[in-house]
């Protein structure tokens, strides 16, 4: 154990839709943001979508998944219920508030308010595994 009395080895995985429309972009734009800040560890959730073992085998053993979906589609949640994989945390931007618009990009105000209502519904992160520079 570490001086704070969590166990760092512990990690939080973060799948993002990374859809087309702004809310789609502002879930992997998140995921990024998450990541870098040290919330968890950005997860490729292509390799669990296409039934790679050893990418649904990594998610199968983490401690907790965050997912970020854009919009009510639930594309990334729908990837990991395909694959059994149990996750703790879903958010969905539009339930945020936000419009799904394609075409546009996400608005910085509104990827801060979503990034804020995400870290409120998240306990406190653990150490990252693997801390992006």
């Amino acid at each position: 154990m570490s001086d704070t009395g969590r166990t760092p080895k512990s990690n939080r995985l973060i799948m993002a839709c990374a859809g087309s429309a702004n809310t789609g972009q502002m879930t992997y734009q998140l995921a990024l943001e998450l990541t870098r800040e040290g919330q968890g560890n950005l997860f490729c959730l292509a390799g669990v979508g296409a039934h790679i073992p050893g990418f649904v085998s990594s998610a199968k053993k983490a401690d907790e998944i965050l997912v970020l979906d854009g919009c009510p589609l639930s594309c990334a949640a729908k990837n990991l219920e395909q694959a059994e994989i149990p996750f703790k945390h879903h958010i969905i931007m539009t339930e945020l508030g936000v419009k799904k618009e394609h075409g546009k990009s996400p608005d910085t105000g509104e990827v801060a308010r979503a990034k804020e209502a995400i870290l409120k519904a998240l306990p406190a992160a653990l150490p990252s595994l693997f801390p992006m520079a």
